[in-house]
């Protein structure tokens, strides 16, 4: 939120915002006067699919210093068991995978 105050500093609605969390909470007072701002870093996701179970991905925000543009990226780590199932995934696209099929 001290984001987006810098960013949108002339936002009536962010203001009033601020200030009625101020008016009712301490502990958001305190918070807000600190000058620090908190930075989300590489995280890892679990996330089980349909098709290969599951993946273990890295995901990360990368965003404009002046805007609103924000892109979420996942990778898996590289010779990873979920390089190797996002690679299957590459290749079967949107097919359907069923044991014992004879096609």
């Amino acid at each position: 939120m001290r984001r987006s105050a810098g960013r949108y500093p002339d936002d009536p609605r962010l203001h009033r915002l601020v200030e009625r969390l101020s008016e009712r909470s301490e502990q958001f007072r305190e918070l807000w006067r600190r000058p620090e701002v908190a930075e989300h870093g590489p995280t890892v996701k679990r996330i089980t699919h349909s098709e290969v179970g599951l993946l273990e991905l890295d995901w990360d925000i990368l965003r404009t210093h002046r805007g609103d543009l924000r892109i979420v990226t996942y990778s898996a780590e590289p010779g990873s068991p979920s390089d190797r199932k996002l690679a299957l995934l590459a290749a079967i696209g949107t097919q359907r995978l069923r044991a014992g099929a004879a096609d």
